[in-house]
């Protein structure tokens, strides 16, 4: 119903400002209104422009309903107005149709297209009705194609850019479903640019008030035709009020102008070059206006993208800084000031060697040139000199694109360090002193343990001795208690001097040649023994296809054997313990054999297994209780098995067991040795 009033409105006002006889309007607001409606609601508004077109025929122009001619020329009006709008909708941002001045242009193209082809078709359908209108056909179709396109570069920008947001959201808010919004209601809105003070904007409505009087009313614009004059507050409203504030003024200048023709009737000549201006004027001014939103906008944009940039620098606690491939300061954003040892004024313009000093920006020019050129950023550390002394920083640079796709400075992002730098210098040095301390313990271990091995060897000799002498049996019980305890004093001194060099890195391997098969004989028989002390059956298998002579450390190889064997022996109460040895690989030079030690001891918790391989840790502590040792022998036999260039492994269960798991690499022996040692083997048989 608004729309209906207020086309109903302009349609009597139009008729109202006509001249020459009636046949001449110098605009014609309804067409600006109604392809606003159109292209702000959509073509599904055809209906409602169409109805109040008829209306309008009939109470304003007084045409018969019943006339062909009368549903010709309303059709025709109708459908060019909604065959432009649709143009529109498509060529022009959803967002705001007057975001550059290519949107302006293609608008006014397509309105005076427009405006051209609906009066040709009205000015058609008259001379059907009234054929004495043919001589004046082409002068009606100029008057009226420049009356539209006047109404729609005047009315139209006004309703979108003021009238239709407001009139979306009144619907929208009442529910009354009006349909998508203004294209002008994201991006313009109803406001300048800025606030103007009350004294410019009197001046500017008293500049347009002015100006008309000037041309219409003064006797010097009699003499002269200063049409012209509308441009100076025009262009005035666009430059400081942009889009909103000139399509305003635009409106109330034709609105003004019609009145004072009212006025101050001019000739139809003078008609004819205000019609033309008025397109002029309303087309520089949208131009002009839609610049100065445009840029703005970019302001804005610009003012938002920079808070947005100071917002992130404010999060990340970092200093930003931008620098040309010269390494010249272009900007700097940070939060804390303290971080530059100089102020950002003295640094801005100036290279970074005014930072640094020049030995260490040759190097940052390096990194600044290698970004540029490649594209991939670079990490870097640097330190700066305080008053209060050095500080550390961590930055990390990256390329920044232009338009054109060069790139011509790079982007630092650079944070304090210092606290982390100071904390790896302090663990630095707490691992150097501990790594000294280590190192000093394990000689001195080492030299203590051999410093108790040769007296205790003393001890088991003269030991021996007295054995082998004539003693009373008590005497040979209490003796054989000393060897027994020493024999155990001197196997843990040499289990912790072992563990002492190789924690110093001093175990080394003495591989040579050695029978494979005879060696591990000799291991198993003293095993046995042990066995047979506590009734539990020793037994062993070894691969028939093992070369007969190895290369290795048959002395480390004892070593591991026996620790493993002892193991399961000590932890073993009944049953068995059984070694197996098999070939896990072969090449031309090396074998690599798998061993395996298996037996029906107590066994190892799940949870356990990983920890026993290291140094003084067993599965239980109550062992140590029970069974005694220091748990230095699996870890003592892991590292040998490392230096051997193998692995050590369990699988166990609780209460079933356990089986120990090694591989050991070791060196094919020269085809003479090997046929040596069968020849000795063959004799001995």
């Amino acid at each position: 119903m608004l729309f209906l009033f207020l086309n109903l409105a302009l349609d009597r006002m139009t008729v109202a400002f006509e001249m020459g006889n009636g046949i001449i309007s110098a605009w014609y607001p309804p067409a600006g209104l109604q392809i606003a409606l159109l292209m702000s609601l959509g073509l599904s508004y055809f209906p409602v422009v169409f109805f109040a077109n008829l209306i309008s025929s009939q109470l304003i122009y007084h045409q018969s309903p019943f006339l062909f001619g009368t549903w010709v020329q309303e059709l025709a009006i109708t459908g060019g107005y909604s065959a432009a709008a649709m143009v529109l909708r498509r060529i022009l941002p959803k967002d705001a149709p007057f975001r550059t001045v290519g949107d302006v242009f293609r608008y006014l193209s397509v309105a005076i297209t427009a405006s051209i082809g609906v009066a040709s078709l009205g000015a058609l359908a008259l001379t059907w009705e009234d054929p004495k209108l043919v001589a004046e056909y082409p002068t009606m179709v100029m008057n009226w194609a420049v009356g539209d396109s006047v109404g729609m570069v005047s009315v139209t920008p006004f309703v979108l850019v003021h009238v239709m947001p407001w009139f979306v959201r009144r619907a929208n808010r009442n529910g009354l479903g009006a349909g998508t919004q203004s294209p002008a209601e994201a991006q313009y809105t109803a406001r300048p640019l800025k606030r103007l003070s009350a004294v410019e904007s009197v001046a500017q409505i008293a500049s347009v008030v002015f100006a008309m009087w000037i041309v219409f009313g003064s006797k010097f614009g009699e003499s002269y035709d200063l049409f012209y004059l509308f441009f100076l507050p025009i262009m005035w409203i666009a430059v400081r009020q942009g889009i909103p504030g000139v399509s305003t003024g635009i409106l109330c200048l034709n609105l003004g102008s019609m009145v004072m023709l009212r006025i101050y009737p001019e000739d139809i000549h003078h008609l004819a070059m205000l019609q033309f201006l008025m397109l002029i004027v309303a087309l520089t001014g949208l131009s002009l206006g839609t610049l100065i939103s445009e840029r703005q906008l970019s302001e804005d944009g610009l003012r938002a993208s920079e808070e947005r940039l100071r917002a992130i620098v404010s999060a990340i606690d970092e200093v930003i800084f931008e620098f040309d491939n010269n390494g010249i300061f272009r900007n700097i954003w940070m939060t804390d000031t303290s971080v530059l040892n100089l102020p950002k004024e003295s640094l801005l313009g100036h290279s970074i060697a005014k930072l640094l000093g020049e030995k260490h920006s040759a190097t940052f020019r390096a990194v600044f040139g290698r970004v540029a050129t490649s594209g991939r950023g670079e990490s870097i550390e640097y330190s700066v000199g305080y008053p209060g002394g050095k500080r550390y920083f961590s930055g990390h640079v990256s390329p920044i694109y232009s338009p054109d796709g060069q790139c011509r400075t790079v982007c630092m992002t650079s944070r304090d360090v210092s606290v982390r730098k100071q904390g790896e210098d302090d663990l630095r040095a707490a691992k150097e002193s501990a790594e000294a301390a280590s190192e000093a313990k394990s000689e001195f271990l080492a030299n203590v343990s051999h410093e108790f091995r040769t007296p205790m060897n003393g001890i088991l000799g003269m030991t021996d001795l007295v054995l082998d002498t004539e003693v009373t049996a008590e005497q040979r019980e209490y003796l054989e208690m000393v060897k027994t305890s020493a024999d155990s004093l001197l196997g843990l001194l040499n289990d912790i001097l072992d563990f002492s060099k190789m924690d110093a890195g001093k175990m080394e391997l003495s591989p040579s040649e050695f029978p494979f098969a005879a060696g591990l004989g000799e291991i198993l028989k003293v095993m046995q023994f042990r066995g047979r002390q506590k009734n539990l059956e020793i037994s062993w298998q070894l691969d028939s296809h093992i070369p007969e002579i190895l290369v290795g450390d048959l002395l480390r190889l004892r070593q591991i054997i026996i620790n493993l064997l002892g193991n399961a022996i000590k932890f073993t109460e009944t049953g068995h313990v059984h070694l197996s040895v098999s070939i896990a690989e072969e090449t031309a030079n090396e074998i690599r054999l798998q061993f395996a030690v298996q037996d029906t001891g107590i066994g190892i918790p799940e949870g356990k297994q990983a920890v026993i391989f290291e140094a003084f840790t067993q599965a239980d502590n109550s062992a140590t209780r029970n069974y005694g040792g220091t748990g230095l022998g699996l870890a003592i036999a892991s590292r040998l098995v490392t230096l051997m260039g193998g692995k050590i492994w369990v699988e166990s269960k609780l209460g079933e067991g356990s089986t120990f798991h090694f591989t050991a690499m070791f060196g094919l022996a020269h085809p003479e040795s090997a046929l040596a040692a069968r020849q000795l083997k063959s004799t001995q048989s």
